[in-house]
């Protein structure tokens, strides 16, 4: 079967970015270094150049030997292959063949981006998967840092990881249980995963790739970093699947509500298998999870809102539970009783290792007045 034809490329020679596995024999026609062989430099044809580029390495971490999630492959593949588009389409670099990237070319495209008003997190995302697939063609290095090319004085110069407002459902005036409701009468799997988000503070795909039974554990079996954090705590919901950069944690079941939440997930999904619908894969039910939520307004453009605001929702709450007071982006103007414990607990139970990873969801408290009766602020 020829690469056109085969079920995991597209007709353009773009490798679907949906297995990890599969690689084109060596020697073979599809073997993404014949292809490129067979490309002299200045092809026309440069979407089957960057898609032999995207065969052969796209499944690779840009800097650790391991591999990258669907997500990431997609992702990486859809900016890249729009970067070149526009910059052969509207600019005057028509002819550009991707294996003569330089930084000439990303430079009149980080202006077009600027134009565009595109947010800081996007810019230095694309340039990010820009300076990986610099590294496959063999130019590591030359992909400078965002400074670089929008100027020091820029505000897009450095990515801030401190939050400056609230990202909650609650913040948009969304009524998160009369909303999941809605959502659940229209398809219960969806539903499900957004209750898990809300209740355990749960990453979407972590939520998707929950398999709860034998995920509850108590806390002796638990992580001793998470137990230490939450001593008062008998039993945990262990993650693993779908956590960022593979990293498990083990998340407190501190109410009542989230026990029966928990009881009745492990009603409805057979054991052993992922809180989704049966006999979807794992891309099939990430789809479906990203069209049923955008059919219901969940989105910035509609109601303000996107679903990993229920992980905001999650942190502040329990941020303002353990401490006794809001956070910064809340609206606190003191470091309630309690700030510098309750910031530690949201960090792990978010399944970050820093203390300082919990101001991208509360804010900072760099510069608010100590509480008298706080003795760790």
């Amino acid at each position: 079967m020829s690469s056109k034809n085969s079920p995991r490329t597209l007709q353009n020679g773009l490798p679907r970015a949906n297995t990890h596995s599969w690689r084109p024999p060596t020697g073979s026609a599809s073997d993404p270094d014949v292809v490129l062989a067979s490309l002299p430099l200045g092809t026309p044809d440069y979407l089957r150049v960057i898609g032999a580029y995207f065969a052969k390495y796209n499944s690779q971490h840009s800097k650790k030997n391991k591999g990258v999630s669907f997500k990431t492959m997609h992702d990486r593949q859809r900016m890249v292959v729009s970067f070149f588009r526009e910059l052969r389409h509207e600019t005057p670099y028509r002819n550009l063949d991707p294996r003569q990237l330089a930084n000439r070319h990303i430079e009149a495209m980080v202006a077009r981006w600027l134009e565009r008003r595109l947010s800081t997190a996007t810019i230095h995302n694309y340039l990010s998967f820009l300076r990986t697939f610099a590294g496959w063609i063999g130019k590591a290095g030359m992909v400078r840092e965002p400074e670089f090319y929008v100027g020091a004085d820029s505000p897009h110069a450095h990515r801030s990881e401190v939050a400056t407002e609230d990202r909650s459902w609650s913040a948009m005036n969304v009524d998160i249980a009369a909303k999941i409701a809605e959502i659940a009468r229209f398809d219960s799997w969806v539903g499900l995963q957004l209750e898990l988000e809300a209740g355990f503070g749960l990453r979407g795909k972590e939520a998707r790739h929950l398999k709860p039974h034998g995920a509850i554990v108590t806390c002796d079996a638990a992580s001793p970093r998470d137990a230490v954090a939450f001593p008062e705590c008998r039993t945990f919901l262990h993650i693993s699947a779908g956590s960022k950069g593979g990293r498990p944690r083990d998340i407190p079941i501190q109410t009542q509500a989230q026990q029966e939440l928990l009881d009745r997930v492990m009603k409805l999904v057979p054991p052993g298998h992922y809180v989704g619908r049966p006999g979807f894969t794992s891309l099939q039910n990430q789809a479906r999870f990203y069209y049923v939520i955008r059919k219901f307004g969940i989105s910035k453009a509609e109601l303000g809102v996107v679903s990993h605001g229920l992980r905001h929702q999650y942190a502040n709450d329990h941020f303002e539970a353990d401490a006794g007071g809001p956070s910064p982006v809340r609206g606190g103007t003191s470091r309630p009783e309690g700030n510098k414990p309750a910031r530690k607990r949201v960090s792990r139970v978010l399944g970050h290792n820093r203390e300082r990873a919990s101001t991208g969801y509360l804010g900072s408290d760099a510069g608010l007045p100590e509480a008298a009766n706080d003795p760790a602020a």
